[in-house]
């Protein structure tokens, strides 16, 4: 079998230890949703959510769309999934036949689910989301006692929660936050009296305010190892260098000969691209860690590889290259290649996540799984 060029390692180890921290901060009081949308943030949601569903407990998961509510029941997951973002009318018979809980953002939606639950006479337990100033889905807080009247003409649908999002609580000094706040509390202290669930945290809002924990959060990028210094990146990105070379002085590297070399230039070309996830804002500016050792990308990144200098290092072909993870104490993260390409993390583990050519290789407990399915039995 000829070696793979480049690969995502994740490690289901870190998953576990992420969710620990989490639990760890919000108590044992705390139900932690596990948001496993976008194909878990790049990690692969079929093993990552059989994965929390046997070894981590996790009793409810968080999808955007109900096409990946259907996928999450199709793989095997039977816990509760919620459907966290605004869907069209015609999903609506799939949430009754897969058991998935919407979470609802409008008068005319949650109408229609409740003239189809009635037609069908069929249950369905359904949360409700509130805009308390994210400016995206959710009832406005002034629509709660239409929502309540409609709720009552419609009793197959249970209401089970109430949530809201917030929009910059990883800046702890951002007033915003308050004004979420209280328009929050003032949608909870009506329906506190209810046996509900109360979810209104992400990341930022489990690390950064307690006091917005209620009885349920809802991890995401945390989860995979970002938000918080006492998390550990899940997805690490390798290569192996496939050519190594001497460039004269003068010579141009990369489309556009954005760098030209000053003296003789060792080279080495690193097979991964911005078809890869590897963005082409990284050109001149991203490093990787060769043989212990940090090398500059130098030139423009392309559509499958880009150039690293290797001059006065010992770099030969088939050397492993770590483009995003550890290698003993130096480290490039997800947040250093956001920083340089101007974005956010999330951005960089959906877009390395999404690459098709990348194979994903699991790992746990130390040892790499050749089939996490059959060999952790999920």
């Amino acid at each position: 079998m000829k070696e793979i060029l480049a690969w995502r390692e994740i490690n289901l180890s870190f998953l576990l230890d992420n969710l620990k921290v989490i639990k760890e901060k919000v108590g044992g009081k705390v139900d932690v949703i596990a948001v496993v949308k976008a194909d878990a943030y790049g990690h692969g949601a079929k093993v990552i959510s059989l994965f929390l569903q046997k070894y981590a407990n996790i009793n409810t998961f968080a999808v955007a769309h109900i096409d990946e509510g259907i996928f999450l029941r199709k793989i095997g997951v039977n816990k509760k999934i919620l459907v966290l973002s605004p869907q069209l009318k015609s999903s609506i018979p799939y949430y009754f036949e897969y058991e998935l809980t919407p979470v609802i953002s409008d008068i005319e939606f949650l109408d229609e689910l409740g003239k189809y639950s009635n037609n069908k006479d069929k249950k369905l337990k359904v949360h409700l989301i509130f805009d308390t100033g994210m400016g995206r889905e959710g009832f406005l807080p002034s629509e709660s006692e239409e929502i309540l009247k409609l709720l009552r003409r419609y009793p197959n649908l249970i209401l089970e929660g109430i949530s809201s999002h917030l929009s910059n609580p990883e800046n702890k000094k951002d007033p915003y936050n308050i004004f979420q706040k209280k328009l929050f509390y003032d949608i909870y202290n009506q329906f506190k009296d209810e046996d509900l669930v109360f979810h209104f945290s992400n990341t930022g809002g489990i690390f950064n305010f307690p006091e917005f924990h209620f009885n349920a959060v809802r991890p995401g990028i945390s989860l995979y190892g970002y938000g918080d210094k006492l998390l550990k990146p899940v997805m690490e990105i390798k290569a192996r260098i496939t050519l190594v070379k001497e460039l004269p002085e003068g010579w141009g590297v990369g489309y556009g000969h954005t760098f030209m070399t000053e003296k003789s230039t060792k080279i080495a070309i690193v097979p991964l691209g911005y078809a890869d996830g590897y963005r082409r804002d990284l050109s001149n500016k991203g490093r990787v860690i060769v043989n212990g050792e940090y090398c500059k990308i130098i030139g423009r990144v392309s559509m499958d590889q880009f150039t690293i200098d290797i001059t006065d290092k010992e770099v030969k072909r088939g050397d492993l290259v770590t483009v995003m993870g550890r290698e003993n104490e130096k480290m490039v993260d997800a947040q250093e290649l956001a920083i340089l390409s101007n974005t956010i993390p999330y951005e960089i583990l959906t877009g390395f996540g999404s690459a098709k050519r990348l194979k994903s290789i699991y790992k746990f407990q130390g040892k790499v799984l050749n089939d996490p399915i059959t060999e952790l039995n999920l």
